[in-house]
């Protein structure tokens, strides 16, 4: 909102008082220059700031939001690595008697751990992949989020480029993994008549 300052002032009753104000040095030296004069100047009571710092002060708000963000994103993720662990351990459980003739067939411990390992990872990499498909549609969403300090509202946008969804595959491969480890590692270890025995 844009308006005449004395008016502004005079309907806030914030006569001679104003929040912050920006100005724009020619180079860095005067920027220097001017913070050391405003900052010495006794008249004035002002805190000096790059407009980076200001909006990083601004965001110390947000601080409770991103610790639920992180929070959520903590437990989200215990809960796939325990999903995936359990998908694997059925499957171990209903292809036992797969395993056992692949073992009669000559296959060793390695390369049975090795395939169901692979299975864990490519079935993650599927669900990262179908994650980020259904993520795209809040690329360049614009929300608010306000500042009880100043009263004002600082408006950000969700960002899902290529980077994001590097890390969010990459992310849930590390989940597949956790998760798939401990499973094949028991289908590799199963006994050829034991296994065989299951059915």
């Amino acid at each position: 909102i844009f308006g005449d300052g004395n008016q502004v002032a005079s309907d806030f009753n914030r006569a001679d008082t104003y929040s912050a104000a920006l100005l724009q040095a020619t180079d860095e030296v005067t920027a220097s220059a001017l913070a050391k004069s405003l900052e010495n100047d006794h008249r004035l009571n002002v805190t000096v700031m790059s407009e980076r710092e200001y909006y990083a002060a601004q965001m110390i708000s947000a601080a409770p939001i991103q610790f639920l963000g992180f929070f959520v994103c903590i437990i989200m993720a215990v809960g796939s690595a325990f999903a995936a662990m359990n998908t694997m351990y059925a499957a171990v459980a209903r292809r036992a008697k797969e395993v056992g003739t692949l073992r009669i067939l000559g296959f060793t411990k390695g390369s049975i751990l090795l395939s169901f390992f692979l299975e864990s990872l490519l079935l993650s990499l599927v669900g990262g992949v179908i994650a980020c498909i259904i993520a795209l549609p809040l690329n360049n969403v614009t929300t608010g989020l306000g500042n009880f300090i100043t009263f004002s509202e600082t408006s950000f946008n969700f960002r899902i480029g290529p980077d994001v969804m590097l890390i969010g595959i990459l992310f849930s491969l590390v989940l597949g993994a956790v998760g798939g480890l401990l499973p094949a590692r028991q289908a590799a270890k199963k006994e050829i008549l034991t296994a065989l025995r299951e059915v």
